[in-house]
């Protein structure tokens, strides 16, 4: 039996209500005729591994994630475990973020963040940098003269988060209150899970259905630009070099390589679609 990825169906005669496979259950969703149409969901489980020094947020991490356990973690505040990955949080409050962007301690965590390709023995697939807490409530206990101080501060902190996104690669997430942190931690836990945070775009569910009198090369280059990072001009190109769409999808990586504009990546992509 094939599986793909986490969801996949299969039909079987006189199949049970639920399966279990390598420790993770199954669930079926209705039957058709004498055989039961399958629909496979894989549960899987983490862990979350949290830093001694953010403990005092225990009860807000409470039913985040199926085990919890504590420890000095090397780098991060937050270690989040599937299988033999995981996600690497660093949380900031306001004050201590500020604080850190002025004495440049926060470009050597991020740096040293970026470097670190293993924690505690799993292999880093992911990197976030958490804010916590509300910069209005904070500025509003600042000492700010006049319009000029204000905007010139916050010019300096959309500096700091061009620098971390684009120059230190790190993705940034503000959680406003507790309650927003509490949301972040679940729903990370969740799509985690899931492997949400790791899909590719959804196809472009927006276009228009074809034409029903869309001659037949146009129909081909409608279908090939909605696959993956392939729009109206790329598939044409494919197109002009394949013909068909049969051919598209019997190409190699490298022989898809050699059409104008498409990369390695791109190649890989499109091959992956057709095998």
């Amino acid at each position: 039996m094939h599986v793909d990825e986490d969801i996949a169906c299969m039909q079987v005669a006189g199949a049970p209500s639920a399966f279990c496979m390598d420790g993770a259950k199954w669930y079926t969703k209705y039957k058709v005729g004498h055989f039961m149409l399958v629909y496979l969901e894989r549960r899987v489980t983490l862990k979350l591994v949290v830093d001694y020094r953010e403990r005092h947020l225990s009860g807000l991490l409470e039913d985040v994630c199926e085990e919890i356990a504590f420890a000095r973690l090397p780098i991060g505040d937050f270690l989040l475990v599937l299988d033999s990955e995981a996600v690497i949080v660093e949380r900031k409050t306001v004050n201590d973020f500020l604080s850190s962007v002025r004495s440049s301690r926060l470009w050597d965590q991020l740096l040293r963040m970026m470097k670190t390709e293993r924690v505690l023995g799993y292999e880093i697939k992911r990197r976030i940098l958490l804010l916590h807490g509300n910069f209005q409530d904070y500025l509003m206990g600042a000492d700010y003269g006049n319009r000029e101080d204000m905007l010139k501060h916050w010019s300096q902190l959309m500096g700091a988060y061009l620098e971390i996104v684009y120059v230190y690669n790190t993705p940034i997430i503000h959680a406003e209150s507790d309650t927003a942190f509490r949301a972040f931690m679940r729903i990370l836990v969740k799509r985690e899970s899931t492997g949400k945070n790791d899909k590719l775009p959804d196809a472009r569910w927006y276009r228009k259905p074809a034409r029903a009198d869309l001659p037949v090369k146009d129909r081909k280059k409608y279908i090939l630009s909605a696959l993956p990072y392939i729009g109206d001009r790329l598939a044409d190109n494919l197109l002009r070099h394949f013909k068909t769409i049969s051919e598209v999808a019997c190409a190699s990586v490298e022989e898809l390589q050699k059409v104008p504009k498409i990369g390695k990546k791109k190649a890989e992509s499109i091959h992956s679609m057709f095998h």
